[in-house]
């Protein structure tokens, strides 16, 4: 097992501010992913003395934790954070991750007394509050992802100003990890009842070809409230919702039926094989037939859960 780093990187897709170039005491690498295709995953790593977060603003992102000899999976979605600990064995799996776009940072834990420029004693404050933290994920409002995108967008200029001013924002956002409300697997039951009725028809009629006006009368809501509303309580937009719950059955369909690919398409509502082998590839990084053949391969891990992965590793 090794620690991963990725370097001083600005391109549209991907900007990574390293910790050479913004030089701050307690913070490693600060990034911005926008990723409109699929994006490799990182293989299994650690940090040592380092708590990093992941803030998305769109999309989904899966997090799997080994932990006494089990691998945990996480999903995080739009406006939701995920943290992992010092020396917390993780990945995002073998399977590519599917488009998103998120903040996330390092904070470096090794010196309590000299963290994001604060004096002593409030150095030791914040990094108290850090390592109090033990939830995995976090609900972030829009005041949260302001400051954040605020701390990268001054951070970006790389001036000694802006860089001051991107670390209070930063500072700011940290402070309020400690009052943020933690995801538990009984989430889905604090989304508001009208969202919730959505999701409990769009579970039982997942094959069917569903229209956003059919569930927007679901609901109860106008077509626009509708979308606004669920990707207020869900995260993602409903169409991205249905593709991705439809992606998640098919990726199950070619590992555990000999389905065709063109059977499989038809049935989840795609109009035809060539258009749901371009949104396959497209979220999961390949094509339905080299999914079914790299991950077909024997399972480790134990299903405990809505949040437990099965993880296939792939074929040599």
């Amino acid at each position: 097992m090794y620690e991963i780093f990725d370097e001083f990187c600005w391109t549209k897709q991907k900007k990574t501010i390293t910790k050479d170039k913004h030089q701050v005491p307690g913070l490693g690498n600060f990034s911005h992913w926008n990723y409109t295709t699929s994006s490799t995953p990182s293989p299994m790593h650690y940090h040592s003395d380092i708590i990093e977060i992941h803030c998305l603003t769109k999309g989904t992102r899966y997090t799997y934790i080994e932990r006494d000899g089990q691998i945990k999976k996480y999903t995080t979605t739009g406006n939701q954070a995920f943290l992992t600990f010092p020396f917390e064995v993780h990945s995002n799996g073998n399977e590519p991750q599917a488009p998103c776009e998120f903040y996330a940072f390092q904070v470096i834990t090794s010196d309590p007394y000299n963290m994001l420029g604060l004096n002593r004693e409030y150095s030791f404050v914040l990094y108290e509050q850090l390592m109090q933290m033990k939830d995995h994920n976090l609900i972030l409002g829009a005041t949260h992802i302001n400051f954040l995108r605020r701390a990268f967008n001054f951070l970006s200029e790389f001036t000694s100003d802006s860089t001051m001013i991107g670390v209070q924002f930063l500072t700011c956002f940290i402070s309020n990890l400690q009052f943020m409300e933690p995801i538990h697997e009984s989430y889905v039951s604090q989304v508001e009842e009208p969202i919730k009725k959505v999701i409990d028809y769009l579970t039982a009629n997942i094959y069917s070809n569903i229209q956003l006006s059919e569930l927007s009368e679901i609901s109860g809501y106008s077509l626009s409230r509708f979308k606004y509303k669920f990707k207020e309580n869900i995260g993602i937009t409903p169409a991205e919702y249905i593709t991705l719950q439809k992606l998640e059955i098919a990726k199950t369909q070619l590992l555990e039926s000999p389905i065709s690919i063109t059977d499989l398409a038809f049935s989840l509502g795609f109009s035809s094989s060539n258009y749901f082998s371009s949104v396959f590839k497209k979220f999961s990084g390949c094509t339905p037939q080299f999914y079914r053949r790299q991950y077909s391969g024997p399972v480790s891990g134990k299903d405990g859960g809505n949040n437990t992965a099965i993880f296939r590793r792939p074929k040599e």
